[in-house]
């Protein structure tokens, strides 16, 4: 399963000239059906980052285009969720944060 991450929409939202190709790729197959799955965190960051550019009104159109994706699993993320993840670390040094977490694979296409 495909974990959408904060800067998946961010790039998306900026139309980055580079990522923001490969964001909206990720999108439409979301779109169109592919299991994926992002956080209360990660969406709570998106908007964040939203009103801190002054682009407020936007918060509401994200949220409704998280909506959009059926195929989107929202997932709640807790404090106890980030000592998990700092006891991986210890095991697997290398691996950055959320490549951490269980059961999600990054991917850059």
């Amino acid at each position: 399963m495909r974990f959408v991450e904060t800067n998946i929409f961010l790039y998306v939202i900026t139309a980055h000239p580079t990522f923001g190709p490969v964001g909206r790729r990720i999108l439409e197959r979301i779109g169109s059906g592919e299991d994926a799955l992002t956080s209360s965190l990660v969406i709570a960051e998106v908007c964040a980052w939203l009103e801190y550019h002054k682009k407020k009104p936007e918060v509401a159109t994200f949220l409704d285009a998280v909506d959009s994706y059926p195929s989107l699993r929202k997932s709640e993320t807790t404090y106890t969720d980030d000592p998990r993840a700092k006891e991986l670390a210890r095991s697997y040094p290398r691996l950055e944060f959320f490549d951490r977490v269980r059961g999600i694979k990054r991917v850059f296409e």
